[in-house]
């Protein structure tokens, strides 16, 4: 099998305008080279490479065909394998594919290959070099294209900058990209193009973007994991502020929230191994960007889970008038939303915290005994602080749910290195119904304590409204309590799946 190329790369989205800025730079200045490109992405109806990491295209370009095949391990990833080869056409050389992981992969299934979506765009090409590296940026202009089940094409624009290291040390990325960023705000994003192409084509593209599993081997170091770990969750962060910026959806805001609160966890996880100054500088930004959402948040789960159930049970004098406020007080908190994710200070947050990510100095120890000391330390502070669960107030049990959290997210990062799968789905479903249950009591307390302020119940008439519906809420909070109670014990009673022996990887 031919061994694969690497290649490292970051990816800005840009305004219809920006390549134009950018293109007077001074930090982009030489020779520029232009193209029109035509890549078509091929796979199997059930998205066999798709599954594997893996993209395949036959790209059209003015000196003739080449195919590629690209693997990436995990989301957010800026280093890929790929496998590149001249063709004689726009069609797909199967012949092409036998010294690729795909030949293998595909088996019987060579025959099921076909054009699944394209891309046409414009490639405005410069070659700079920098600090002994020589980096490729390419301003891409175009749009994707999928059939629907009609065979009507979607579309959607393509607008990017893409910087690639074709020679030197890959820092050398973020010191380009920062003098860009300087003057101009450019948004990393870490969605490829087939990535983009897929979703079209399931009609998904305003689907909100879910954590994804980051498997990990147990040869991986801790500098490994931290990486893998890390990327994929900005990735998630980045891939729901792009949706955000086109449609407001209350899931979205919510799997922001959530790619956040996963990152902050592996950062406190990997913490004794992360120098301080940087973490903490980083950590502050993602707070930032967590408060930014929190009303958003926090609005649209009152409404939801408090509000419309009470309009429904028993609509009183009053309840119009609270909805109609809610609404407004909703609307201006996906303003603070849109602009903070708008933001000079967004842009260069998702870029240093991905220059940091990539270039952070950790030990190249092996990740499985550190993965099980972090767990057991977590799992030890949240079963201490669970059995007096009756006896803590409301901050404290909030308290007691960010470390339940933290832990789901730690033992899901590290869930692949132990072979104790039974023990390990029984050991996440636990956690998931103790975080549930705590949820729930969270709720309430949020209703109580933070929605006056961020809904402005300024108006009498408005507030007293909205005591009677948290008040009917309050109601459940004796059995929320009971059941919160009930799941703390039996995280109690589920034997931890990380002790033990870490799986042994599989050599080929």
């Amino acid at each position: 099998m031919a061994s694969p190329a690497t290649e490292t790369e970051l990816k800005f989205r840009l305004g219809p305008g920006a390549v134009v800025r950018l293109s007077g730079h001074p930090a982009l200045q030489g020779p520029q080279s232009s193209q029109a490109l035509r890549s078509v992405y091929f796979d199997t109806p059930d998205g066999v490479l798709r599954a594997a990491g893996f993209s395949l295209r036959v790209r059209t370009t003015p000196d003739g065909f080449v195919q590629t095949l690209k693997r990436q391990t995990a989301p957010g990833q800026t280093a890929r394998d790929e496998w590149e080869m001249p063709v004689a056409s726009e069609a797909l050389d199967l012949a092409a594919l036998k010294t690729t992981p795909a030949h293998r992969l595909l088996k019987d299934r060579r025959a099921d290959l076909s054009p699944r979506f394209a891309t046409t765009v414009v490639r405005r090409i410069r070659m700079v070099e920098l600090d002994g590296a020589l980096i490729e940026a390419a301003f891409d202009a175009g749009e994707l294209s999928a059939p629907d089940p009609e065979g009507r094409d979607r579309r959607e624009p393509i607008y990017e900058l893409e910087l690639e290291l074709k020679r030197g040390d890959p820092a050398v990325l973020f010191t380009l990209a920062r003098r860009l960023a300087r003057d101009l705000t450019i948004v990393p994003v870490f969605e490829s193009k087939s990535e983009r192409g897929w979703r079209l084509a399931e009609g998904s593209s305003r689907a909100p973007r879910r954590a994804t599993s980051t498997p990990l081997s147990s040869e991986a170091t801790t500098s490994d994991a931290f990486r893998t770990i890390a990327m994929a969750c900005l990735a998630q962060v980045s891939a729901n502020a792009e949706l955000l910026r086109v449609v407001r959806r209350p899931e979205a805001v919510h799997q922001l929230r959530v790619g956040l609160r996963r990152l902050r966890a592996a950062i406190g996880v990997f913490k004794p191994l992360l120098a301080e100054a940087d973490r903490r500088r980083i950590e502050t930004e993602l707070k930032w960007l967590a408060q930014e959402c929190d009303a958003a948040r926090d609005l649209d789960v009152f409404i939801r889970d408090v509000f419309h159930p009470a309009a429904l049970e028993a609509p009183f004098a009053g309840l119009a008038v609270l909805g109609r406020h809610l609404l407004g007080a909703r609307g201006q908190a996906y303003d603070r939303v849109l602009a903070a994710i708008a933001s000079p200070r967004y842009a260069l947050l998702m870029l240093e915290t991905t220059a940091w990510t990539e270039t952070a100095a950790l030990p190249d120890e092996p990740v499985a005994p550190f993965a099980s000391k972090a767990l057991s330390r977590l799992h030890r502070q949240v079963e201490k602080r669970a059995r007096d669960l009756t006896d803590l107030d409301a901050e404290a049990r909030h308290h007691l749910r960010i470390r339940a959290k933290r832990l789901r997210y730690a033992a899901e990062f590290f869930a692949d290195l132990f072979p104790a799968r039974r023990r390990r789905k029984r050991y996440l479903k636990a956690l998931e119904r103790m975080q549930d249950s705590l949820g729930a009591l969270n709720d309430l307390a949020v209703a109580r304590d933070r929605i006056p302020g961020e809904a402005h119940l300024d108006d009498a008439e408005v507030a007293f409204a909205a005591g009677r519906v948290i008040g009917r809420r309050e109601r459940d909070e004796a059995a929320l309590l009971t059941a919160s109670v009930k799941s703390c014990r039996g995280l109690q009673d589920t034997k931890p799946f990380w002790r033990g022996r870490a799986k042994r990887q599989k050599r080929s």
